[in-house]
């Protein structure tokens, strides 16, 4: 199974949904602060190959609000895309953020996946699916050129 970061300021949806995520089989990581997701991002050793990259990070993907204190999650994606180690690394926006601020976040990442709060869990595991899902056909395709 997969290594999920969570970056969700609300404590009790970040609980809740790693309790269900790894009651799926996966291991979760929650990020309790945006300077502490993008620390242990970030400070990943560099490496030529973006598919080699992702898989050298403590996660292989992260549920990221776009609400967060201090850093919006748009900077938080705009440091995470700027960066070689990051740049390939699936995304799952978690947010009750404005259509304005989504737009925002899908220019950026436009292969994202998008659950709109409030959610239903089974939500949460689809759009995990789907993200790994895409990302293992976007490595395989990396791999075979």
């Amino acid at each position: 199974m997969a290594r999920i970061g969570i970056l969700e300021d609300n404590t009790r949806i970040a609980k809740f949904c790693a309790t269900y995520l790894q009651f799926e089989g996966h291991e979760v990581i929650i990020y309790e602060h945006p300077r502490a997701c993008l620390a242990a991002l970030l400070s990943q050793p560099e490496s030529s190959e973006s598919a080699q990259a992702a898989h050298s990070l403590p996660i292989d993907l992260l549920i990221l609000d776009l609400h967060l204190p201090d850093i919006s999650g748009v900077q938080v994606l705009h440091s995470l895309r700027s960066c070689p180690q990051t740049q390939a690394l699936p995304l799952i926006f978690c947010t009750a953020a404005t259509s304005t601020e989504i737009v925002r976040a899908k220019r950026v990442a436009p292969d994202a996946e998008f659950i709109e709060k409030p959610f239903k869990l089974q939500t949460v595991i689809s759009a995990v699916r789907a993200a790994l899902s895409r990302s293992d056909s976007t490595i395989s395709e990396t791999y075979d050129k």
